[in-house]
């Protein structure tokens, strides 16, 4: 029921509607919702079937492709690749070639790889073949280098005691090379029954150039000495040799001395070598300070100047290469003459051998694990004179 008044004529209307006819339109509504949704949810099933079954399908699809791709692949890249592999396990000892094959010849990156094999397998047996051929070289060089270290020691006296008829004087003398072979060289050889020669010498550069020169050097110095020249005359006509075939410029600092055994008289030429030391009885080791002239093979024409010393019984001489003072430590430090003057003093009264051991033994306590540089050559001579009867 509702109602509405009418001011102008002062009535009041009033309708009445049945309830059911008002709810009527609510109903219908609800019904169409109603029918609307079952049809919706019937569509949405019915495309979700469909849906699950296209899934399946492409599920279907995408396994047999799969397959089918792993076999392509399995032949295309899979196969090659084992066989690759099993071929480089193969490889071994003399049988290091992997060549191409048409298994690897697929053309893409499988067959570059292969290529890439089949370079580096080359370059490594040609490899290979260098190093035995250079192996074999080295070892032919060091057979022969360690035949050159004997024939060298062979040349330089080493029969100790030296001259054991001979009361006079005791003589020794060592070289170590620092290389297989070395450039410094001595020698000491009677030239009459009443005069002994004497050398020390130091070829420039090292190992078989300086060895071959100082075959040379040695050869010619002992056969003027036993021509019977002086030490200067013996170095100037060896240096004039010298000079006459040497394109290579390569020189030999020499120390002479030829002692009259009977007299105690040495006479000597320095040609730019070490200072000699010079003990004399009941005294100390020190530089004796001689005449020093040019290297031998410097320059042609050159002329030398000699000297004498009288040695007295009792006198030592000790010669030396600049192996010696110049060997050097870890940090860089010279062994040095005050050292090896040391050393020498340590056992005045000691014999030639004992008294090459003592300076030997303070080189290397000195140096310790140091490489060795240059060539350590040492001789020592005892003048005991001859004896009254």
């Amino acid at each position: 029921m509702a109602g509405s008044p009418l001011d102008t004529v002062g009535w009041t209307v009033i309708y009445f509607i049945d309830k059911g006819i008002t709810e009527k339109p609510a109903q219908l509504m609800m019904t169409e919702y109603d029918r609307i949704n079952d049809e919706a949810t019937g569509k949405f099933n019915d495309g979700m079937n469909h849906s699950k079954q296209t899934l399946f399908i492409m599920i279907a699809l995408l396994l047999i492709m799969g397959s089918a791709a792993a076999l392509i692949v399995a032949k295309r890249i899979v196969k090659p690749i084992e066989h690759m592999t099993k071929r480089i396990h193969e490889i071994s000892g003399t049988d290091l070639a992997f060549e191409m094959d048409d298994t690897y010849r697929t053309g893409d990156e499988i067959e570059m790889l292969a290529e890439s094999f089949t370079t580096l397998s080359k370059r490594t047996i040609s490899y290979i073949e260098q190093i035995t051929k250079i192996t074999a070289e080295k070892e032919r060089i060091g057979a022969e280098l360690e035949l050159a270290t004997k024939i060298q020691a062979d040349m330089l006296p080493n029969l100790y005691p030296a001259f054991p008829e001979r009361e006079e004087f005791d003589i020794y003398a060592t070289m170590t090379p620092a290389k297989e072979v070395g450039g410094d060289f001595y020698d000491f050889f009677l030239i009459d029954d009443d005069h002994l020669g004497i050398v020390m010498a130091d070829v420039s550069g090292k190992s078989v150039p300086a060895a071959l020169f100082m075959m040379m050097s040695k050869i010619l110095v002992n056969n003027y000495a036993m021509m019977g020249g002086s030490p200067a005359k013996v170095l100037e006509q060896t240096n004039t040799q010298i000079c006459k075939n040497n394109d290579e410029d390569m020189f030999v600092t020499v120390w002479l001395g030829i002692l009259d055994l009977s007299t105690g008289r040495l006479t000597a030429a320095n040609a730019g070598h070490e200072y000699p030391v010079l003990l004399k009885p009941d005294g100390k080791f020190e530089l004796y300070k001689d005449k020093h002239g040019f290297v031998v093979g410097g320059m042609s024409g050159l002329k030398f100047k000699e000297y004498t010393i009288d040695l007295k019984p009792g006198s030592k001489l000790f010669l030396y290469t600049d192996g010696v003072p110049e060997a050097t430590d870890s940090e860089k430090e010279l062994f040095g003459t005050d050292r090896m003057a040391a050393a020498l003093n340590e056992k005045t009264d000691g014999s030639p051998k004992e008294i090459l051991d003592t300076v030997r033994s303070s080189v290397n306590g000195f140096v310790k694990e140091a490489e060795q540089f240059d060539d350590l050559t040492m001789l020592c001579l005892e003048y005991r004179g001859k004896e009254e009867k």
